[in-house]
């Protein structure tokens, strides 16, 4: 699977490099009044960048928000844990439940 990586790697690296060369023309880009000369490669690099930065940005709220109920909820379950309350696991089933309660019975019998 690494060499599948390494492979992956270099066939991109490949793509970006002939991405440059052919287009290293320069272009005019003017924005808000301001106006720069540079390669369309590193114009359209510099808009990739802008635009993952971005997404990232306005994805950062409700990675916060499921972030602290995570917090939250291991809080919780710390704090049941530690009164000595346990909950039963979530892969116990009734019928669990019901086998250990007539084994307990059963050793109380006579």
């Amino acid at each position: 699977m690494r060499i599948f990586y390494i492979i992956l790697l270099i066939v991109l690296i490949i793509a970006v490099v002939v991405f440059a060369v052919q287009n290293s023309g320069p272009i005019t880009v003017a924005f808000l009044g301001w106006s720069a000369n540079a390669s369309m490669s590193i114009v359209l690099v510099i808009t990739l960048a802008v635009g993952i930065v971005l997404g990232m940005l306005l994805l950062l709220p409700s990675v916060w928000k499921q972030m602290r109920s995570l917090t939250a909820l291991k809080k919780k379950a710390h704090e049941s844990t530690t009164a000595g309350t346990q909950s039963p696991s979530p892969t116990e089933t009734a019928s669990d439940k019901q086998a250990s309660q007539d084994a307990s019975q059963a050793e109380r019998a006579p």
